[in-house]
């Protein structure tokens, strides 16, 4: 970028840039990949660049930010959205500018697909750290009984998002994402042939200082006995549903498919008699 033009206001320079030069929309430089493979960041060489530590800081240790340019004129008013976009070849295009500092930005073509592409990748990793092992019944899996409201609940400790960040190396400099796991439901199936339920939360933690009267939002009630079976147990699993988002460098974000956590349990449900005489 001309000298002259670093030293104005980014919209301004963006203005001139972009108005003032004919054909100057092409001339920005795509973002190549850089460090640990070569070539464009469309395509799969973005899974063999994906990296999980701490992403580079820009030469002189100062923290630089991508910002998508929005606007051609010296004084902009409110936009939405990129109004800076081409299709190279089939593939969506916006473009950027990375600014470092006050005065240091440069602009650059960054495919669309880049960060989603990020997003899924370390969506692998985020599910792999919501490994579910704590489970909670009441009354407890192997003493289940017809007719008494079952509780179910996991630890409140575990009921947390979880975060992972990724970036890929360019020339222009680490594009990164974070990817955010959040729990929402628990559900509870129960084995025995009806329907899955669910609820929001990790469920209300049993104690017998609540007796045998109060509910919990996540309960479920067996109809029959477990002894009818040829293994005298329900299979039932409990499983958590965990929402996944994610947020770029670039200021973009979106959500991916959700994740589910879950561990099975024997549910031995015994029938009650009453005697009488």
């Amino acid at each position: 970028m001309n000298r002259h033009l670093r030293a104005l206001p980014l919209a301004v320079a963006t203005s001139l840039l972009l108005s003032g030069f004919a054909g100057f929309i092409s001339r920005p430089p795509v973002a190549m990949a850089a460090g640990e493979g070569s070539g464009s960041t469309v395509g799969d060489s973005i899974e063999a660049m994906v990296r999980y530590d701490a992403p580079p800081t820009a030469g002189t240790g100062e923290q630089c930010s991508w910002r998508v340019v929005t606007s051609i004129t010296p004084t902009p008013g409110p936009r939405t959205g990129a109004i800076v976009i081409r299709n190279r070849n089939g593939v969506l295009e916006t473009l950027y500018a990375r600014v470092c500092g006050p005065t240091t930005s440069s602009y650059h073509w960054i495919a669309d697909s880049v960060s989603p592409r990020i997003a899924e990748h370390s969506k692998n990793r985020v599910s792999r750290l919501v490994n579910m092992l704590l489970t909670k019944t009441a009354p407890p899996a192997d003493k289940m009984v017809v007719h008494v409201g079952t509780w179910f609940w996991v630890p409140r400790s575990i009921w947390k998002p979880i975060s992972v960040t990724a970036y890929i190396p360019t020339s222009a400099g680490p594009i990164s994402v974070t990817t955010t796991a959040t729990p929402k439901t628990l559900m509870y199936s129960p084995g025995d042939g009806n329907d899955t339920v669910s609820c929001v939360g990790p469920g209300r933690p049993w104690t017998t200082s609540l007796g045998d009267t109060a509910t919990s939002p996540c309960m479920y009630t067996y109809d029959h006995s477990s002894r009818t079976r040829s293994r005298t147990t329900f299979r039932a699993r409990m499983t958590i549903n965990w929402a996944v988002t994610w947020r770029s460098s670039l200021g973009v974000g979106g959500s991916l498919p959700s994740i589910r956590t879950g561990t099975g349990l024997d549910a031995y449900v015994r029938e009650l008699q009453a005697l009488s005489r």
